[in-house]
């Protein structure tokens, strides 16, 4: 994966309008939103994309044990994994490679620890347990992996949550755009991909416009208080937040984005970061390393060219200048992919 830039034909402000299929539902603990350009694909279409989301499930769930990724986490030494776990463990280290650790996917032990060792739906919100957060005592620059083999250090749980849903919102993308004659865009909790069959880069023979709404959850832009809106032609468009998945155990607050740095959640002023990027890995793990780095999330995103929106707790935003430069068209919020 190349550093996470974005890509300045991510967004443009002049692509034809969309008149779309489009199905909702819930998937990997989160809900799913899928456009079809062609309506009267929509359905083979969100076939394709169950099938997909369910085998990354049956890959790389944390929460079910008879995931390729628990038993990897079980077993010390090399486990023979699917194609679809190794691939995301591969984008997972090299999103750990171009942040320099920011974005670690080594976190698993300390997110359990701090209560979230289950699906999020099933987490108590107010939980008085005491809580001892592990000394972590190996890197994710231990984690061993080749095209059919995953090696967990015995010290260590992987947790995908940093890019699992971006990783898998660019799978199904690419296997619509293979399997049928569409232009589709796909949200799998608020990490979008947008792709059409003819995706080269430069190519604008069939450019799609796709609204996206932007906000802090997704209740809050059903309710109409979007942050903003914009419409997308293809890549990928990520928005990470401290606002959501929040808990409250052993008397402290939490949030699922940790800094591995201090093995803490991450603090700092930004309560929503979106980015855009060549793929929805890449926009994701720009967005999750704001996050983290908090003050200096704006330099570090112009030193490495992401155009991102950062939204801070009183609504306040700051664009970066890539996202200026970008092309995109910021709009009235109207009911576009979340």
């Amino acid at each position: 994966m190349a550093a996470p830039t974005s890509t300045p034909t991510a967004c443009t402000p002049h692509p034809r309008p969309v008149v779309a299929g489009a199905a909702s539902w819930r998937a990997l603990g989160t809900y799913v939103h899928l456009r079809t350009v062609d309506p009267d694909l929509i359905g083979p279409a969100r076939a394709i994309a169950e099938h997909v989301l369910d085998a990354v499930d049956l890959a790389c769930s944390r929460f079910r044990g008879d995931s390729d990724l628990s038993r990897a986490n079980r077993v010390s030494g090399p486990v023979d994994v699917s194609p679809v776990l190794a691939g995301a463990v591969r984008v997972a280290l090299e999103a750990a490679e171009v942040t320099g650790g920011l974005v670690d996917p080594t976190l698993g032990l300390l997110l359990e620890a701090s209560g979230y060792d289950r699906t999020f739906e099933m987490v108590p919100a107010l939980d008085p347990t005491p809580v001892a957060l592990p000394e972590r005592r190996a890197t994710w620059r231990e984690v061993r992996l080749t095209d059919t083999t995953l090696d967990v250090p015995p010290t260590v749980s992987l947790d995908l949550g940093a890019t699992g849903k971006a990783y898998a919102a660019d799978l199904v993308a690419l296997a619509l755009c293979q399997l049928l004659p569409t232009a589709v865009i796909v949200s799998v909790g608020g990490d979008a991909r947008a792709a059409a069959p003819d995706s080269r880069p430069g190519s604008r023979a069939d450019a799609v416009s796709w609204p996206v709404d932007l906000g802090r959850s997704l209740d809050e832009v059903d309710a109409g208080r979007r942050t903003a809106a914009v419409r997308v032609t293809d890549g990928g468009i990520a928005t990470s937040s401290a606002t959501v998945r929040r808990w409250e155990r052993g008397g402290r607050r939490w949030h699922h984005v940790f800094d591995p740095r201090t093995g803490e959640p991450a603090a700092g002023p930004w309560v929503t970061v979106t980015a855009l990027g060549h793929t929805c890995v890449a926009a994701n793990t720009a967005t999750t390393a704001a996050l983290v780095l908090g003050d200096d999330a704006a330099d570090w995103l112009e030193g490495n060219e992401v155009a991102a929106l950062l939204v801070r707790a009183d609504g306040s935003i700051l664009r970066t200048r890539p996202w200026v430069a970008s092309g995109v068209e910021e709009r009235p919020a109207a009911g576009g992919a979340r």
